[in-house]
């Protein structure tokens, strides 16, 4: 006897976006797993967190919500999942995925009923189901999250064929500069362990025996991810008695884009902008993003970056990205930048500025917010995040 699951994250409904056509784009991504599972058969769905992109969503992202998550009731395909950092809101301790655990749509794996404190231990148990065990603990609010895995036993179910744990961190195996919580905090004695809040695809982490997978978001949900992370998707896993015995990426569907990069070096705001304008096309719904690098004649401040995306957006540009990390003038001078990526651009320029790992986060914090019209008050939530874990 064989079984199968998808393993997936991230999928933040909601308003991600100001721009109603992208936040339409993350819902067709999950009704698009929605359907592979049901198409597939597979027997269960294991989600790491991060359902919503905010932990008050609006009447119209719930009832989305619940008609997928319906579709899979009706095929008795099970939703396993814990509550990721924008599932809660402020200073709460329940969460929007409790209202749908207690209709009986999802699994919540970080209900009450599977925590149990003995002293200053905390016991986390679990679910087995089609002789899998899974557990899991909720996403990252505050430095208690990271405590709570100091004093975690996990009462696993040895006798399942396979044993998943769920979580919603970035650990340090993906790097120090923005790990919220070191690997060998992880419970040890689990063959899966899949991760959330890394919207990156990270394959292959290998823990304790088992390995770590990051599926990544289901839909680009900013420009960093739409340079770096090329690949959006789930993962498919098939497990029997002699546990898992294949994992397999499955690509959902994204839009095309355009990734244009246009040196600045002896022109002014008028020469470049011309040039940045020549090089769109008219098409119909394409992410871009424009990087602009090297020295303009005069000050950088006079380059009309509105006017650019307005001329991109009437040409049918879905999503428009202009990134000055890397442009100086002549008051400013230039950084000498050697990475590729538009992550590693900016945490080199800002490093090289003298900037701390808290400001730069910050400072990530807030060009995402403007380029993506985050909600004020998830913005001060993770600002607070911010402070409060370092």
């Amino acid at each position: 006897m064989a079984y199968k699951f998808i393993h997936t994250g991230d999928t933040h409904i909601g308003n991600a976006y100001k721009d109603k056509q992208r936040n339409d784009d993350i819902k067709r991504a999950f009704s698009e797993l929605i359907d592979y599972a049901i198409d597939s058969k597979v027997d269960f769905i294991v989600h790491s967190g991060d359902v919503f992109d905010n932990g008050s969503p609006e009447i119209s992202d719930l009832l989305f919500v619940t008609d997928q998550l319906h579709r899979l009731k009706e095929k008795n395909i099970k939703f396993f999942t814990v509550p990721g950092s924008h599932d809660v809101g402020i200073g709460e301790e329940l969460s929007i995925i409790d209202l749908f655990d207690r209709n009986g749509l999802l699994i919540n794996l970080n209900s009450s009923k599977y925590i149990r404190k003995e002293g200053e231990r905390v016991h986390l148990s679990g679910v087995t189901y089609l002789n899998a065990f899974i557990a899991g603990v909720r996403g990252k609010r505050s430095r208690a999250e990271d405590e709570i895995f100091k004093v975690l036993d996990v009462d696993i179910d040895k006798s399942a064929w396979i044993k998943i744990f769920v979580f919603h961190h970035t650990v340090s195996a993906l790097g120090e500069t923005f790990k919220d919580l070191d690997t060998e905090s992880l419970p040890k004695g689990f063959d899966y362990y899949a991760a959330g809040h890394w919207h990156g695809h990270k394959d292959n982490i290998p823990y304790d025996g088992g390995i770590i997978q990051y599926p990544g978001s289901t839909e680009y949900l900013d420009e960093k991810e739409i340079v770096s992370n090329p690949n959006r998707g789930f993962y498919v896993v098939d497990y029997s008695e002699g546990g898992i015995s294949s994992i397999k990426y499955q690509l959902l569907k994204t839009r095309d884009k355009d990734i244009v990069y246009v040196s600045a070096d002896g022109k002014d705001q008028k020469q470049l902008k011309t040039e940045i304008l020549s090089k769109f096309k008219p098409n119909d719904g394409k992410l871009l993003v424009v990087v602009i690098e090297g020295k303009i004649k005069g000050k950088r401040s006079e380059l009309d970056i509105q006017d650019i995306k307005s001329s991109a957006k009437a040409l049918g540009y879905s999503y428009v990205s202009v990134n000055t990390s890397r442009l100086s003038d002549s008051e400013s001078g230039i950084t000498q930048i050697e990475s590729e990526n538009i992550s590693d651009i900016e945490n080199e320029f800002l490093s090289a500025k003298g900037y701390s790992k808290k400001e730069i986060e910050l400072a990530h914090l807030i060009i995402d917010s403007v380029e993506n019209g985050k909600d004020l008050a998830e913005v001060k939530r993770k600002a607070v995040d911010i402070y409060d874990n370092q």
